[in-house]
């Protein structure tokens, strides 16, 4: 049996850190592709965070994402 390597993702990121959405298992399609920055990082479920999305109309919505669903950006 051949062995499935898991999805090469970034472990650390923490409040602050910027972000790029990406698809994931659940990834919202209308947030694909958006820039934002992480406000709470949440142990469980697994590095999952709250983000704040750049451009938002509600400057003070933040937006549940699974770790999957980010890419770190150097932006």
């Amino acid at each position: 049996m051949s062995e499935i390597a898991p999805p090469s993702i970034q472990l650390n990121i923490e409040n602050g850190d910027r972000i790029r959405i990406q698809q994931g298992q659940r990834a919202i399609p209308d947030l694909l592709g958006h820039s934002g920055t992480v406000v709470e990082v949440f142990r469980a479920p697994f590095s999952s965070c709250m983000v704040r999305i750049d451009n938002d109309p509600d400057h003070q919505r933040e937006w549940f994402l699974y770790r999957d669903e980010i890419a770190t950006s150097t932006e």
